[in-house]
């Protein structure tokens, strides 16, 4: 199966099926918004939540914490994850990693914020440019959250694309996972000479299958949206 998503924000999908064949088309690179970095440095003793969308937001974020001697300041907050991924990179770096349920969802971690109080800031690491569905969630409910970009995407190298066009060209998958929307558009660019007729699609979403649907294309199984409803899928059709 060829798989296009970037690692760390795949990775409860990674750790349940391996890699196939993963030519990532998603790179990203350690930013800091200009001018944000004292601001935060001064605010940090007063955020009481530190919720971690993935892997990568949590592996940025860190870098960023090193760098100002946070660490200790962030490890007395209530750190909340939505997989065993992100949760074990934060245990690793000595840092208590609460995970609501397996494969939570932002529901699943907004209902525990409220289970144990409505009280506190929260702070959301996240990607630049990008809009993420638990910060939105916690705006809903008039709690206080702050959004703080820690990185951003970057282009694949023409060196690297030029290698994944060898290994496509080779042909050694008959499946292919198109994860989001964004995913197909990315595809399309970096292979334009690959006919996803000729192969076995899994849809991530609902909204996925219908951006097939006006390629004419069909996937042979879809998702909801999950990296775990992802995994299932797949393995629906193995």
């Amino acid at each position: 199966m060829l798989i296009t998503a970037d690692r760390d924000v795949a990775a409860p999908l990674f750790e349940l099926i391996g890699d196939n064949l993963h030519l990532p088309l998603e790179h990203y690179e350690y930013f800091i918004e200009p001018g944000s970095d004292s601001a935060l440095s001064e605010a940090l003793d007063q955020i009481t939540f530190i919720i971690y969308g993935n892997l990568r937001n949590a592996r940025y974020f860190l870098e960023w914490v090193e760098s100002q001697g946070k660490l200790g300041s962030v490890q007395k907050k209530i750190n909340l994850v939505h997989d065993r991924a992100a949760a074990s990179f934060l245990e690793k770096e000595s840092i208590p990693a609460i995970l609501p349920r397996e494969n939570a969802r932002p529901i699943d971690i907004l209902e525990f914020l409220l289970r144990i109080s409505k009280e506190g800031s929260t702070l959301y690491p996240t990607k630049d440019n990008r809009t993420e569905e638990m910060p939105g969630l916690l705006q809903e409910l008039e709690m206080p959250v702050s959004e703080y970009t820690v990185c951003r995407e970057v282009t694949v190298s023409g060196e690297l694309l030029a290698e994944y066009r060898k290994k496509i060209s080779e042909k050694q998958f008959d499946s292919i996972l198109i994860h989001n929307r964004s995913s197909l558009t990315r595809m399309k660019t970096a292979f334009p000479d690959l006919n996803l007729s000729e192969f076995k699609l899994i849809a991530g979403s609902q909204g996925v299958a219908e951006k097939l649907a006006e390629d004419g294309l069909e996937p042979v199984v879809r998702a909801h949206g999950t990296w775990h409803s992802i995994a299932m899928a797949i393995q629906e059709i193995r």
